[in-house]
């Protein structure tokens, strides 16, 4: 009698044949769509497999070429250039390019070896926009004399555009025209815009539904769309303040060095919901009325994110004079931005009379600032004079790692909530 495997495989565990479809039996569109996922040195390299992957390589709908993935340019600039030649016009979805150049390298470069470099890289995005690519992202650094062919502006079939500009100074985006008919992604980093350029763009975008800017010039006053809905501005630098005339806009994301860098007064937002601001530090020799003006155009906002220590100094400036945010319904409080205040906190919540839930988030908690004098004990309902209304508040979420302050934080809302045995308190710790 043989012993008893003691190990049985089960009739419904799949065996290694069972794991791995056959890959012979799969259409080409379907091995094409798996070669498109793939880095592209990977995918030339399945041309060995046999005669049927010998040129599928050459039909990916995908090209994502990254400098960092060869040690020598040389070999970076003859396989892209030889992998776009031999991709010809089939269908293309995705181009992008990365390619960095450091100072050191400029340095070793003769002016015309730099020179055929940015050759190429025009060379390659007019190979691109022969094939009618859907996005187009380039991250190009170390570049100052590249200029971008205008063709790149008027591609009727791009839906995403991205460009990555970083050297000694800003690049300057300058079309002649643009006519992107289907754009409706677009974002700029490291770009100078002016004002004419940036009308045409947004002009020229009818159907663009989001704008990301990171880290540009913004030489513009006014910035006007019907159909833009997302709009993210992140460490850029104004000399003006910058009029927004956006209707559809129901998202904006402000995120910079310290208030006033950006004046933004949004002059017609009726469908502005939620809004992210976020400042590192506080700055007087920047602030302006402008910040007034920004905050009273808040008031159809129902998700309002509030981040940084940049924050704090803001809102002692404009607290006395806060609007009403009467459609505020949910209100965040991130690292550093209120927490040192909360008699400051009451004060803003006082505005929000329909607010049903509070956040209050900081992986640095610090004990927040008694409402009481240092040699002055702490005494019962002694904030009762800054109590605030929220007569739908529901949950106030509080997320620390240092647990000292907690509680007298939580004490201090207690204490001037209206209705507190209605009110949810949830503690958690990072």
């Amino acid at each position: 009698m043989e012993p008893p495997n003691k190990n049985p495989r089960s009739n419904d565990e799949p065996t290694m044949s069972q794991s791995f479809p056959d890959l012979s039996t799969l259409p080409e569109s379907v091995l094409i769509r798996i070669l498109s996922c793939m880095n592209p040195k990977e995918a030339v390299q399945t041309c060995i497999l046999s005669k049927r992957w010998r040129n599928l390589w050459t039909r990916v709908t995908s090209l994502n070429f990254n400098k960092h993935a060869f040690e020598c340019t040389a070999d970076f600039v003859h396989f892209v250039t030889n992998m776009l030649f031999f991709h010809g016009n089939s269908k293309l979805d995705t181009f992008r390019l990365c390619w960095y150049i450091h100072k050191h390298e400029v340095s070793t470069h003769s002016s015309k070896i730099y020179q055929i470099y940015v050759s190429n890289i025009t060379a390659w995005i007019f190979s691109a926009l022969s094939c009618k690519p859907l996005t187009i992202s380039l991250v190009l650094y170390g570049f100052p004399n590249l200029k971008l062919p205008h063709a790149l502006f008027t591609c009727a079939s791009l839906e995403q555009l991205e460009l990555d500009l970083f050297d000694s100074r800003k690049k300057a985006i300058e079309p002649k025209c643009v006519n992107l008919p289907n754009l409706k992604k677009l974002k700029f980093r490291y770009c100078a815009l002016y004002n004419l350029v940036m009308q045409g763009i947004l002009s020229g975008c009818p159907l663009l539904e989001e704008l990301s800017l990171d880290g540009c010039s913004l030489n513009i006053s006014k910035m006007k769309s019907d159909q833009l809905r997302c709009l993210t501005i992140l460490s850029c630098q104004s000399s003006r303040v910058v009029e927004i005339f956006m209707p559809s806009l129901i998202s904006l994301h402000l995120e910079d060095y310290c208030p006033g860098i950006i004046k933004l007064s949004l002059k017609n937002t009726p469908s502005l919901s939620k809004v992210f601001v976020s400042y590192k530090t506080f700055n007087e020799n920047y602030f302006s009325s402008a910040e007034f003006r920004f905050f009273n155009c808040l008031r159809t906002v129902t998700d309002l994110e509030l981040y940084g220590p940049g924050l704090q100094g803001l809102l002692e400036k404009i607290i006395l004079n806060c609007p009403k945010l009467d459609c505020l319904k949910h209100l965040t409080f991130g690292q550093g931005a209120i927490h040192k205040r909360p008699v400051l906190l009451c004060r803003l919540l006082r505005n929000t009379p329909n607010l049903q839930k509070l956040t209050i988030s900081d992986k640095q908690h610090s004990v927040p600032e008694k409402p009481a004098t240092s040699g002055e004990p702490k005494k019962k309902g002694a904030t009762g004079r800054m109590s605030f209304k929220c007569k739908h508040l529901k949950a106030i979420e509080i997320k620390y790692s240092d647990p000292s302050g907690v509680q007298e934080l939580v004490d201090i809302l207690l204490q001037n909530v209206s209705h507190r045995k209605r009110v949810r308190i949830d503690l958690s710790r990072f």
